[in-house]
């Protein structure tokens, strides 16, 4: 038993060594972990966990809190009733806390972790364009100028598409159809840039919808990935306009796209690349809103300027959008951010939750290469 409990602690400070080591090895890890090893096993986990209508997450989160509370009051009882007990249950349960957290993190690096270590997207898309036009640039160039055209566009697009979607009766974008249906038409959207990106074909199980979504919005969460099962969770409760970008963003975690930035720019692709035109409004609203507010930081002057020109539909869909998430506003939204910021960090991503900004560096870097 105790030479079980070495080899348990042991995966910990292997797995950190392997996760270190894979970080040097970039290419390595896109060509043969990602796009290769990775991809079948999350296939297989997705197809497997498919199988139940629910969300194996949610259920797994439940269950949690419910040893949690277990634990807690046997704890209590045993500290009154006997403290030898007490303290030879306190120790025996740090030992298991900690085998069980070494077990987890190591299979979360093998399954999906490695991810972070992959080929940046930006990289990719220089990479793509070099091999397409015989050329051999490192890196692309833009300025503020081409952030303030990039808005322009996106602020066109997004009037544009807002006129085709249908209204409720308050005037506010609604779907085509339920979230069970949107969850159901997601794949299209990979399918029309399969030729464009990597690694977005492939045979998987639908996104789940989380029941409790109401309780979920309170952490301000739209979606999670659960790489344990390979399942994209969505929460179903957020406004119309942000769920079929939330499904392709957790579908593009699915997918070996780990880094926040890339999973929504990879959104946005497959959102304005459909078929159906709740995705397409969808993906520029997404767009539009990581663009505002990173021109809104360089140049409040020309973000106010072409920010008049939004349609009054897109501006009631953004303050009904901001009407909502202010109900769900507090220290649990807080503490969730919080918590999200310190998982980004210990995966590598050193700009935390700031790095949602870097998606508008990848918008500008397509649209540079593909003009």
């Amino acid at each position: 038993m105790r030479k079980n409990k070495i080899i348990i602690f042991m995966l910990f400070p292997l797995s950190l060594l392997l996760n270190f080591l894979a970080s040097k090895f970039p290419y390595f890890i896109e060509t043969y972990y990602t796009q290769g090893i990775n991809k079948i096993t999350v296939q297989l986990l997705s197809k497997i966990s498919s199988i139940f209508p629910f969300s194996i997450y949610e259920f797994a989160i439940y269950s949690v809190i419910i040893i949690s509370i277990y634990y807690i009051i046997y704890s209590l009882y045993l500290l009154f009733k006997n403290k030898y007990k007490f303290k030879i249950h306190i120790v025996n349960s740090i030992i298991n806390i900690l085998s069980i957290f070494s077990i987890t993190y190591s299979l979360f690096i093998i399954l999906w972790g490695l991810n972070y270590n992959k080929l940046p997207l930006e990289t990719i898309l220089i990479d793509k364009y070099n091999k397409e036009n015989n050329k051999s640039i490192t890196k692309v160039e833009y300025n503020n100028e081409d952030l303030i055209e990039l808005y322009k566009y996106l602020v066109d697009k997004t009037n544009e598409t807002r006129k085709l979607v249908l209204e409720d009766n308050n005037n506010i974008m609604k779907l085509n159809s339920d979230y069970k249906d949107v969850i159901k038409r997601a794949h299209t959207g990979f399918d029309n840039i399969s030729n464009i990106m990597p690694n977005l074909d492939g045979y998987y199980g639908n996104a789940k919808y989380i029941l409790s979504s109401r309780l979920m919005c309170y952490t301000g969460i739209t979606g999670i990935y659960f790489p344990f099962t390979g399942e994209a969770n969505i929460n179903k409760a957020t406004p119309d306009f942000s769920i079929p970008s939330t499904t392709l963003h957790e579908m593009a975690h699915q997918r070996g796209y780990a880094s926040e930035d890339e999973a929504n720019f990879i959104a946005y692709l497959a959102s304005i690349n459909h078929s159906d035109v709740d995705f397409i409004y969808s993906g520029y609203r997404l767009a539009l809103s990581h663009t505002s507010n990173a021109l809104r930081n360089v140049d409040f002057e020309s973000y106010k300027e072409l920010s008049r020109n939004l349609s009054d539909d897109v501006i009631n869909d953004i303050k009904s959008n901001n009407k909502f998430w202010s109900k769900y506003e507090g220290e649990i939204n807080d503490l969730s951010d919080s918590f999200n910021n310190s998982y980004l960090k210990a995966n590598g991503v050193k700009e935390g939750t700031e790095s949602y900004g870097k998606m508008v560096n990848l918008l500008l870097t397509y649209y540079t290469l593909n003009k």
